[in-house]
């Protein structure tokens, strides 16, 4: 038996991957030799999810409506999904993968502007949520960059690739 050294799962000794999560396996480890084997500390810090960035919809009437305890919408980036929340009494979040995106741009109306919010639109290749859009961000090219980095770092922990469909 032979162990993965990316997230310690057992794996048959005939193994080229591990099962689990898909990591090249390099060598074979005696069974029961426990010190081979990573301790489940010692996986990497990429495999746990981190909150980067936590926000609603921040223009004018949002303000008003915040006030009121009625905004209800919120969004959550973290550093494996982007979650948006909606619902005052009934809640529904919307989950998008990071990997799953592919491209991302930035909206912003005079209003926007004035108001220094913008409106990021998201495009995955998610069928239930092809476009996805955060309005009245605040602070918009900052959570879009922060977004860009997030999504980079993603795809090349898991080693997806960018192609181009001709």
């Amino acid at each position: 038996m032979i162990y993965c050294t990316n997230c310690g799962a057992e794996c048959p000794d005939d193994a080229k991957f591990c099962g689990k999560c898909g990591h090249a396996l390099h060598g074979e480890t005696p069974a029961g030799d426990a010190a081979q084997r990573p301790a489940h500390s010692a996986v990497s810090d990429t495999q746990t999810e981190q909150t980067l960035w936590e926000g609603r919809p921040s223009d004018l009437g949002d303000q008003i409506r915040t006030g009121m305890l009625m905004n209800n919408v919120h969004y959550k980036l973290t550093s494996q999904r982007l979650l948006i929340t909606t619902g005052l009494i009934g809640k529904k979040t919307e989950e998008l993968e990071l990997v799953r995106i592919k491209d991302v741009s930035l909206e912003k109306t005079a209003m926007d502007r004035m108001m220094g919010v913008g409106t990021i639109l998201i495009y995955s290749s998610d069928p239930t949520t092809p476009e996805i859009r955060l309005e009245d961000v605040k602070d918009a090219e900052k959570v879009k960059d922060l977004l860009r980095g997030a999504i980079r770092a993603e795809k090349e922990h898991y080693g997806t690739r960018y192609r181009e469909d001709l």
